[in-house]
């Protein structure tokens, strides 16, 4: 059992995908929190334990950090499920002088439909066995793991855990943010309201408007204009990462076709009028 640790699981699926998650966590770790979709904070044993002001998963996640009593944090997706090391490796790689965030490898599962095959190579191809141990400026939002203290530092005034914010704060403090590959997961689940197009095109939408929101006009023009030549970049940079005939399939490049264009659009849009009214609502 991992010490000084709390495992938050952020519930996107529920059902069997969370119990599995759940079920997983507990096996390494004593003490497991659960971010409902509701935006209800739960522990293991469905005891309520607080509730997010805003049921997106920033907020949830914030939350959840901020109930937790332990020095060292780590969330989990529903979506995934953790390696038998996984906590272990969180701790150990935590535990290294001026570390304050690791993460580790999401591995596409098997049988898993090409809309979401699509899903996990864009958002985690990267993400892979091939990378080697050592710092890095990002980790999955799926999978990482956090100095309690210091994550809780880098959230105040802002919307929630959103990961790259977090990410630049840290190391801007001084902190080290690592990769550590034997923090790996599998990406178990189908996922399809994460890998419908308008799903897509929100999160394009908050990315950019993030982006610009730090920029003067020429800034978002620049933005707006980088959007135009998006989708044929990062499907390429995706197929990049394909190890397998199932990721190369043609249904899986058409929705990877697909998913990068209407991430495109959002960012266009975002660039130019910023976010929707929802703001980070549509991050769910």
């Amino acid at each position: 059992m991992a010490e000084g640790l709390t495992i938050v699981v952020v519930a996107l699926l529920g059902g069997e995908a969370l119990d599995e998650c759940v079920k997983t966590a507990r096996a390494q770790c004593a003490n497991v929190l659960i971010a409902r979709r509701d935006g209800t904070i739960v522990d293991a044993e469905g005891r309520r334990r607080g509730i997010a002001d805003q049921p997106n998963i920033p907020a949830k996640r914030r939350c959840a950090v901020e109930l937790a009593s332990t020095r060292l944090v780590a969330l989990l997706e529903d979506t995934v499920v953790p390696g038998p090391d996984w906590a272990e490796a969180a701790t150990a790689a935590l535990g290294q002088k001026d570390v304050v965030a690791c993460g580790g490898p999401v591995r596409i599962g098997e049988g898993l439909p090409a809309q979401t095959r699509a899903l996990t190579l864009s958002e985690y191809g990267r993400y892979n066995d091939r990378q080697p141990a050592g710092e890095v400026s990002g980790l999955p939002g799926c999978n990482f793991a956090f100095r309690r203290e210091a994550l809780v530092e880098a959230m105040h005034g802002s919307n929630g855990l959103v990961d790259q914010q977090v990410f630049t704060r840290l190391k801007g403090a001084g902190g080290k943010i690592i990769w550590a590959p034997d923090m790996a997961v599998t990406f178990a689940h189908a996922f399809p309201d994460g890998a419908r197009l308008k799903t897509r095109f929100d999160h394009g939408r908050i990315y950019a408007s993030s982006e610009a929101s730090r920029s003067g006009p020429i800034g978002r023009a620049a933005i707006a204009a980088k959007a135009l030549v998006l989708p044929a970049v990062l499907t390429a940079r995706s197929l990049g990462h394909a190890d397998s005939p199932q990721l190369r399939s043609p249904g899986t490049l058409a929705w990877l076709t697909l998913q990068h264009s209407a991430w495109a659009a959002g960012e266009f849009v975002g660039a130019l009028l910023g976010p929707s009214r929802n703001g980070l609502g549509q991050w769910r």
